[in-house]
Formats: structure tokens, C-alpha cells, sequence
């Protein structure tokens, strides 16, 4: 069971990457509240694959409907689901397993995978085909629930937006949808990388657009420390900054400091290096983060490895269906979570 705990919104999430279906249920969204569920389809079809040139370049051929079906929890009318308060279950069916892919790896630890620590922490009958709940597959489930988080903050004027900004150190265009409009020298180099059956990492951006001022606290009670929590939560992520992040302990305090200016009577910034967040609490400008993700393991170049049958090293290549990357098709996760962070916060204080 993978859990997610918020001050008012809670996650379970159960399952794995080849079990019948994941399950996952939702509580402490706001009761009455519309989810409309053609917008929430689209929006599943992007975790899918189906968001542009590079999704497709990069994606497994492994292809899931990623269809969310609800057993409890809403009233549903006319592509229109009403949240009635209770706690909200839906499923989403897996129906493209090969479960024969992993058989002869199954004891082999996989480099760059959870299987060492799952192997130390549950022994052999840890290590699941495809990953068990480590998988990837997963995050599926996290975007019924970020799906209908993000439609809900509509309604406060809010909109969550993530976008690729590099792949394998390559960076794309700015703006939203980059990802299909990649330079020709990205897409060579992606295809040369699948051709050797190895894979790539990438960075992700992602904006929080009219949020609010005065949302968080102090310490491990502000948003840097919620957003942390939940992106952590993606597989594959290795860090996350927001505003000058990095870059901005290369600077001097009179360079990394925002400047504020009255415009209309609001205090606002020029440059938001602080990543609209200041002391843990939001500063009424966007919220700018960047997360970072790693290369896909999976990779069919052999690799030096320990099978835990037998405890003799050994060799491993991963056959089987994998992404190149999983930056283009991280998107919708990366808004999920941010939407569940901001509705969550916001909703501490607007019971």
C-alpha cells in the first residue's frame, strides 16, 4: 500500500505494475465539488503517452488506457462527477501485462532500481515482476486523484502547468507543450540513445499561476517542504529547487534577493527568484519549480549485477517494454502532485 498523508487530502494507493488493476482512494476533496470527466480522460491519456512528438519517442510500447473507473465516492451524470463527501475509490485496469519479460531476471537485482533495498527490507519474495508497487505504473493512480485536485483549483483562479525543459542536458524551447516542437539534434540523439537500448534523464519546470499570497508556514511546515514531500513520491525524481534553486548559490545576496514594487497596490517582484515562495509562505507571484529526474535502469546494455538465488554475480540486460525517458510522459504526475499540494494547503485554511 503506498500512501500519501496531507493536512486534508489523503491517497491510498494499492497495486502493482502487473497486478489485475490499481486501486486508489481519495479523501478530502471538497464535497459537491465537479469533476468533468472528459477533461480527466485527457488528462490521463497525457501520463499515457499521447502528449506530443517526444512522448511518443520516448515512450514504452506498452500501452495501458489509463481509464479511471469509479466505485464510489461520486454521483455521475452526463460526463459530470459530483464529489458526495465520502471517501472516493477508483480503479484503472491493467490490460497490456507480459509478466514472461522478467521471469529469468526476476532474483537478479537490477542496477538503478529499488530491487537492492526492496531485497534487504523483504527479502526475495520482495522482488515483483515489473517492479511490484515501485513501479512507475503507479503514478497512474496519483493522477486520478491530481486530475481532479487540478480541476477543482480552477475554480480559485489557479492553473498547474509542468513542461520539459531538458532532455540528457539538452534544452528545449521554452513554453508550455516544448515537447513537440524539439530541434532536430535533440531528436537524433534520443533515437541514437534507444537504438544502443540505453536511456536518459531530463529536468522538469513547473508553474503554479495565480496562486495566492499568505499560503504555508515556517520550517518544515512551508511549501518547499510539502512540495518536496510529494514530488519525492515520483519514481525516478533526484531533486527538486524552486526559483534560482542551484544557480543561486552562485550569486551574491544583492543578486539572489528579489526587489519588490508596487504595481495596482499589490507588492510583486521583477524577477521571483525566490520561486514565489519566501520563508515557506507564498508571495502572490507564481510559484516556479524545477524537478529533476534520473535516466530510466531499465536499459538492455548488460550490466554487472548479483543474482540473490544463487549469490553469485552475474550479468543483466532488461528486455522488455521500457521508456527512453520518462520526462515527456512525467508531466501530468509532476502536475497532479502540485495540484493536490496547493488544494491542500489551501484548504487548511478554507474549511
Amino acid at each position: 500500500m503506498i500512501y500519501y498523508s496531507g493536512r486534508k487530502i489523503k491517497l491510498e494507493l494499492e497495486g502493482e505494475s502487473h497486478s489485475e488493476c490499481i486501486s486508489i482512494k481519495i479523501y478530502g476533496l471538497e464535497k459537491n465539488s465537479e469533476i468533468n470527466l472528459s477533461e480527466l480522460d485527457f488528462f490521463m491519456q497525457r501520463r499515457h503517452g499521447d502528449g506530443g512528438r517526444l512522448a511518443e519517442l520516448c515512450s514504452t510500447r506498452r500501452r495501458e488506457p489509463d481509464k479511471a473507473v469509479f466505485d464510489k465516492g461520486v454521483r455521475i451524470r452526463d460526463a459530470i462527477a459530483v464529489i458526495t463527501g465520502d471517501a472516493i475509490e477508483a480503479h484503472i485496469d491493467n490490460t497490456d501485462v507480459v509478466k514472461k519479460d522478467y521471469d529469468e531476471i526476476r532474483t537478479k537485482l537490477r542496477p538503478g532500481h529499488a530491487d537492492l533495498g526492496v531485497y534487504l527490507k523483504y527479502g526475495k519474495e520482495g522482488l515483483k515482476s515489473g517492479g511490484g508497487e515501485f513501479s512507475g505504473r503507479m503514478t497512474a493512480g496519483i493522477c486520478v486523484a491530481g486530475g481532479m485536485a487540478r480541476q477543482i483549483l480552477s475554480k480559485y483562479g489557479i492553473e498547474v502547468i509542468a513542461d520539459i525543459e531538458t532532455i540528457g542536458g539538452i534544452k528545449l524551447a521554452d513554453g508550455n507543450s516544448s515537447q513537440n516542437k524539439p530541434d532536430d539534434k535533440l531528436i537524433e540523439y534520443i533515437k541514437k540513445i534507444k537504438d544502443k537500448g540505453d536511456s536518459l534523464g531530463g529536468t522538469v519546470t513547473c508553474s503554479v499561476k495565480g496562486m495566492p499570497g499568505g499560503i504555508g508556514g515556517s520550517y518544515f511546515d512551508g511549501l518547499e517542504s510539502s512540495f518536496a514531500y510529494a514530488m519525492f513520491g515520483i519514481p525516478s525524481v533526484k531533486g527538486i529547487e524552486f526559483g534560482s534553486g542551484l544557480r543561486g548559490t552562485k550569486l551574491t545576496g544583492s543578486q539572489n534577493n528579489d526587489e519588490y514594487f508596487l504595481e495596482n497596490k499589490k507588492t510583486i517582484t521583477h524577477k521571483n527568484d525566490q520561486g514565489g515562495i519566501s520563508g515557506g509562505i507564498s508571495t502572490g507571484m507564481d510559484i516556479d519549480l524545477r524537478v529533476y529526474f534520473k535516466p530510466i535502469p531499465s536499459i538492455r546494455i548488460s550490466q554487472k549485477t548479483v543474482d540473490v538465488e544463487t549469490m553469485k554475480e552475474t550479468e543483466i540486460s532488461v528486455k522488455g517494454r521500457h521508456d527512453v525517458c520518462v520526462v515527456p510522459r512525467v508531466l501530468p504526475v509532476v502536475e497532479a502532485l502540485a495540484s493536490i499540494v496547493i488544494l491542500d494547503r489551501i484548504m487548511d485554511i478554507n474549511p
